[in-house]
């Protein structure tokens, strides 16, 4: 019998497993990047690289560590977008897509946090095969292979540097467009914790949450099975053993700097493979609706998503429980999955994270209530949730606990 998960019977007969993208671990990997590149089959006669990336990295430095690493090398940087916006933005694909094509590279570099490797794989998808983002929203809908993606994670969150999804803003409809195909996973991710050493501390917080949900919802994903769950529970237990220190020491301590950046790919494989439910379907209409972090919006959802959850899957709660530290022995499974939300509530309030969107500026108003209770049904995450979700009464009350709505 596990001690953390249980010998339940096998509940996924049909499923695979495929993760494409070689990672690399290890200080200074990126100023060895000309060097490793030359020895990877993948990137063979490719020569000319267009970096994609944000004003925030740019600041730091970290484009010129990139750009100073390459300099000299066989390989060329040919051009560079580096104003993503926070949240990748659905015109900003198509600028990018059109300068990208103009400079003829045979490679992309994304240098940056989710939204901008989300931005680079999107704008990919659009050099290659043009046409609108509409046309790929959805599942497997790429026609043809972009060119070969390399992404340098510089937050420990988002884990895209692993996924064959893409999110991508429409600020005109307020809606986020989901794109998945494995035909723009990345083939390579630089995983270097010194580009994650001048993360602030409230984004060490709100991105390691992000983390956190992806390996929680991953686990109790209908789509779930024994290969992502034993990738998911180790990120669980990584990121609750380092966040805290991370968001006190992230710039002097190397150890927890590295544990964070493998958690955050770790849940990003774990939730390519078992996708999420009604806490990033929730938070990604949140993020649409109102302008909020998105590690933020899916960490505040999946505390009261996990409540409403608990009597579907409890002896899953209870696993997760016990790799976030519980060690309470004779309870059933659903009382011991109530005390691993208690403890991730301890957890959020030491990295200074509030319980409630409307503590962050979300409408509490009735009809933003009945806006993202209708607005979120609509996100193909929600198939995955284990806990049947639609209009009810139940699932309108996990909405106004989100909010924070009384």
């Amino acid at each position: 019998m596990g001690s953390i998960i249980k010998n339940v019977k096998l509940e996924n007969m049909d499923f695979q497993f495929w993760n494409p993208t070689r990672i690399i671990f290890g200080d200074g990997k990126t100023n060895e990047l000309a060097d490793d590149l030359d020895l990877d089959w993948q990137f063979e006669g490719k020569k000319r690289a267009y970096v994609v990336t944000d004003a925030g990295v740019r600041k730091a430095g970290l484009l010129d560590y990139l750009l100073n690493a390459l300099d000299g090398s066989s390989r060329q940087v040919v051009g560079v977008f580096d104003d993503v916006a926070e949240e990748a933005e659905k015109n900003q694909i198509y600028k990018i897509a059109t300068d990208a094509k103009n400079a003829e590279p045979d490679f992309w570099i994304a240098l940056g946090g989710g939204s901008v490797m989300d931005a680079c794989k999107a704008a990919a998808v659009i050099a290659s095969n043009g046409g609108e983002l509409e046309d790929y929203e959805g599942m497997h809908l790429v026609e043809k292979e972009c060119l070969p993606i390399i992404c340098i994670p510089t937050t420990a969150g988002t884990g895209s540097e692993v996924t064959w999804g893409a999110v991508v803003m429409d600020s005109e409809e307020k809606r986020k467009i989901v794109l998945g195909d494995y035909k723009f996973t990345p083939r390579l991710a630089v995983l270097d914790p010194e580009m994650t050493k001048t993360l602030p501390s409230h984004l060490v917080a709100a991105t390691g949450l992000d983390a956190l949900t992806h390996a929680i919802g991953a686990f109790v994903s209908n789509d779930r099975q024994d290969f992502s769950s034993a990738i998911s529970i180790r990120c669980i237990e990584m990121v609750a053993d380092n966040l805290e220190l991370a968001y006190k020491e992230n710039a002097d301590n190397p150890d927890v700097r590295s544990k964070m950046l493998i958690a955050s790919t770790m849940g990003g494989v774990a939730f390519q493979t078992a996708l999420p439910g009604a806490d990033h379907g929730i938070g990604h209409s949140v993020g649409a609706l109102h302008h909020i972090h998105h590690g933020l919006a899916v960490g505040i959802c999946n505390l009261h998503v996990m409540e409403y959850n608990l009597q579907a899957v409890p002896h899953l709660y209870a696993s997760i429980a016990r790799a976030l530290g519980v060690q309470e022995v004779g309870l059933s499974d659903e009382a011991t999955g109530r005390l691993g939300i208690e403890r991730l509530r301890e957890l959020y309030s030491r990295v200074d994270i509030k319980l409630t969107l409307k503590e962050y500026g979300f409408p509490d108003s009735d009809a933003m209530v009945e806006e993202l209770a209708e607005h979120s049904l609509n996100d193909p995450c929600m198939i995955f949730n284990p806990a049947d979700v639609g209009r009810s009464p139940e699932y309108d009350r996990l909405i106004k606990n989100c909010i924070g709505v009384q």
